[in-house]
């Protein structure tokens, strides 16, 4: 469910003076219970999994489809002519990097993933992803939820110039509609399946 940006700033995250130039678009509280040997590593483990599945079906998986295939036609995902595997300029892996006196070969490997991640600790991640509409982080939290606890997600955005602005103004009600909402159910019933059968 959709919560109060303010339930973000009940904690203090690193993410939160990492990324003081962005703004917090939404703030949504996973449908997951989680007991204390889990880590928000192997919850988004668990999310990046669902997430694929959600991008294949539904009304859901048709906007992912429809976005890429945009992308694709205008060309707002074109690849940068950075390496994969090296540093991107102006990436968040590098803000953080030169935050914390770290090499690329301390950071986390760059997988397949849509989101590249940054860092990812005990209790809290953030993941980014960069194209020609908007820079944006994706942060997860475990916070408690009475004797146990739960997933909170931060999305933090940068529109790149008026393209950008508009363009966030005209998904946002797709996003909160439609695809925040199935992202819920879908990670919520992913999760309860894998702990029953874990």
């Amino acid at each position: 469910m959709q919560i109060d940006t303010k339930e973000h700033y009940k904690y203090s995250w690193q993410v939160q003076k990492l990324l003081a130039d962005f703004e917090v678009e939404d703030v949504w509280q996973f449908p997951v219970v989680l007991q204390e040997e889990h880590t928000v590593s192997f919850f988004q483990a668990q999310l990046f999994a669902a997430m694929e599945q959600l991008s294949q079906k539904g009304l859901a998986g048709w906007l992912f489809k429809l976005r890429f295939f945009l992308g694709n036609l205008f060309g707002w995902d074109k690849p940068t002519e950075t390496a994969k595997n090296a540093m991107k300029k102006g990436s968040l892996r590098e803000r953080y990097a030169q935050k914390n006196n770290l090499m690329e070969s301390d950071l986390i490997p760059i997988g397949n993933a849509e989101f590249e991640p940054v860092y990812v600790l005990e209790n809290e991640s953030l993941a980014e992803i960069s194209n020609e509409t908007v820079h944006a982080g994706l942060h997860l939290s475990k916070v408690p939820l009475g004797d146990k606890y739960t997933i909170q997600m931060a999305v933090y955005v940068k529109p790149k110039g008026n393209f950008g602005k508009l363009y966030m103004a005209l998904i946002k009600p797709f996003r909160l509609a439609i695809v925040y909402p199935a992202m819920m159910k879908m990670v919520g019933k992913h999760w309860t399946a894998f702990v029953k059968n874990g």
